[in-house]
């Protein structure tokens, strides 16, 4: 079973993100309420893949990828975001996350995870 860190300081987006990954047969190993956790709970727990919001307190989305990329130049990031923003987003495609937008819905997950499983 592929492990994943839920990343969002939103405990209704993290709740709803949880039943889709756990749909989608994912065992939740861990949930973060901001970047600088989901960076202290990835190298803790050491996921297959990390989903995350980009807009959270004390660490954003993309400060946190760099440093996980620090970490490990091999973890599967998939952003989930309500941001049109598209100097972020482009940003986060650059680090080598893949992007769908809220609300979560699993054949948008399943689609970003096949695109990393590549």
């Amino acid at each position: 079973m592929k492990r994943v860190l839920i990343v969002d300081d939103s405990k209704f987006s993290r709740k709803a993100t949880r039943k889709v990954l756990e749909s989608m047969g994912y065992e939740i190993i861990g949930e973060a309420v901001d970047g600088l956790d989901g960076v202290e709970k990835f190298k803790e727990l050491a996921p297959y893949l990390v989903v995350t919001d980009l807009e959270m307190p004390n660490l954003d989305g993309i400060g946190m990828i760099k440093e996980i990329h620090q970490h490990s130049d091999q973890a599967k990031i998939v952003v989930v975001t309500s941001i049109v923003n598209s100097h972020v987003v482009q940003e986060a495609i650059k680090l080598k996350a893949s992007i769908i937008k809220k609300p979560i819905k699993e054949e948008r997950l399943a689609n970003a995870v096949k695109l990393l499983d590549r």
